[in-house]
């Protein structure tokens, strides 16, 4: 059974995307540890492109219907607005 198993390109894709998860949340961490303010702008920097290449992933995905979501309902929105402008530590 496990040698006739098929990988589709749903399973490929939702890979790729959970790469550029994983990858996002490795760069903002060491961004946040550099000490140096060099190395730091250049973590945000490929941060940035990393943020626009998953973007891009999980809209071909989601226009497939292989990652469904339901639109943000306003006071969704306000309410997470409000939550992230609270000081650090007040969350």
């Amino acid at each position: 059974m496990y040698g006739n198993t098929q990988i589709t390109d749903k399973d490929i894709m939702m890979n790729v995307l959970g790469n550029y998860k994983l990858a996002i949340e490795m760069l903002s961490h060491a961004a946040v540890e550099s000490a140096n303010e060099s190395i730091r702008r250049e973590y945000i920097n490929i941060l940035n492109s990393a943020f626009e290449d998953q973007k891009s992933v999980w809209n071909s995905v989601n226009q497939r219907g292989w990652y469904p979501v339901k639109p943000a309902q306003p006071q969704d929105i306000q309410e997470a607005r409000n939550k992230f402008r609270q000081p650090v530590g007040m969350m």
